[in-house]
């Protein structure tokens, strides 16, 4: 929005003024005032991008105005008018970095001059803050991606993540887990669902072939208005996509490094996970991933590194990595990490293990690390769960 504010003491020559500017291009607002006191109260209040301001004024005048805005308000542009008795003190306006001083009395065409390079300015800055935060918003999204895979973000990129006092994440599935539709269609379930959100805090859509994962970095904890809005936008997909939409529910956190965990849950909530796809379909999965899921199943009570796997048959490792999950949906670290909790929650029911013992059985060394990783993805504390499931 671009918005004037005009400074004199004369009513005569501010309203005026005023009047002309409010019919040019652009203008959403003139605001006025008769002091430089009045003037600094306004620029707290509405944001401004263009000031004319008389050089003399009572209460503060136009340098001590121009000289509050530099300091404040540095991308204002600020013009000073002065009449030809104040021509050397109107000099010293270059101190305080005026973009240009106007004498007295000010034609029309002149005020045209004023109001058309500062608007340009306007746009220009405009045009590359939006460019700007479009690229931002962009890596912003490549990065929480790559959170959910289990991706570290990177220390120079920290400042991407919004303020926040929780992290929601919400997934979206068709039945069968299968495509969300066509191009055209999913860019359009994006640009709503991330308009949806947005109204509850700072939304990050990511799209994938088998759901649509929401994460919301939110400043307030409103549980209520989360919960309406995952009804509505569960709605509104079924009545675009004409089919049933599963809602995977990844939880609430507050440090950005649960994201992969959080992922998890949800995929976990959906019915995708990694026994539904290694056991369910396993015939079409490549050899080496098929070969790679059996080392798994063997070895994940110790190491089991897809490095050392990626050793032994002579494959490059991140080739491999990338393979793994493009054929299974899930990185190889948040696959590890489910069949060593479905393992957990088997012996958890079907044994008297300590808990301990099941955590050293399932490959985690820290009885406390495994607790936290079981609570987060399950959503319940292992004691828990194995009072729950001991007693059904």
């Amino acid at each position: 929005m671009f918005s004037i504010l005009v400074v004199d003491d004369e009513p005569n020559v501010r309203q005026p003024m005023c009047r002309l500017l409010a019919s040019m291009e652009g203008v959403e607002m003139v605001l006025e005032a008769e002091d430089g006191l009045r003037a600094m109260t306004l620029l707290k209040k509405h944001e401004v991008q263009l000031v004319i301001t008389d050089i003399r004024m009572p209460a503060a005048d136009g340098l001590q105005l121009a000289s509050h805005i530099r300091i404040h308000y540095p991308q204002v542009d600020v013009y000073v008018l002065t009449g030809h008795a104040e021509f050397e003190y109107a000099l010293q306006a270059v101190q305080h970095q005026v973009t240009e001083y106007l004498l007295k009395p000010l034609s029309k065409d002149k005020l045209k001059e004023v109001h058309a390079a500062a608007y340009l300015k306007y746009r220009q800055r405009r045009e590359v803050r939006q460019v700007s935060e479009i690229r931002d918003q962009a890596l912003l999204e490549k990065r929480v991606h790559d959170l959910l895979h289990d991706v570290p973000l990177p220390t120079f990129d920290e400042f991407l993540i919004p303020p926040h006092d929780a992290i929601k994440l919400i997934s979206f599935s068709t039945k069968d887990l299968r495509s969300l539709g066509e191009a055209s269609v999913r860019y359009f379930i994006r640009g709503c669902a991330h308009e949806a959100f947005s109204k509850l805090g700072t939304a990050v859509v990511c799209m994938e072939d088998r759901l649509i994962t929401i994460v919301l970095f939110s400043e307030q904890a409103d549980k209520g208005a989360w919960e309406r809005q995952v009804t509505e936008t569960a709605g509104w997909m079924e009545e675009k996509l004409r089919l049933p939409v599963k809602t995977g529910f990844g939880g609430c956190v507050k440090d950005i490094k649960d994201l992969s965990l959080m992922y998890i849950r949800s995929m976990i909530s959906l019915g995708f996970t990694e026994l539904s796809r290694s056991l369910g379909a396993a015939e079409t999965i490549v050899p080496i991933v098929r070969a790679l899921l059996a080392y798994v199943h063997k070895e994940y009570t110790g190491g089991g590194q897809l490095a050392d796997f990626a050793h032994i048959h002579q494959i490059n490792a991140n080739y491999l990595s990338n393979l793994f999950h493009q054929e299974i949906g899930l990185t190889y670290s948040q696959y590890l990490t489910q069949y060593r909790l479905s393992e957990a929650k088997r012996l958890l029911r079907e044994t008297h293990l300590k808990m301990y013992e099941i955590c050293e059985r399932v490959g985690y060394k820290d009885p406390a690390y495994f607790s936290r990783i079981f609570k987060m993805v399950e959503g319940m504390a292992p004691n828990d769960y194995r009072t729950v499931s001991t007693s059904s």
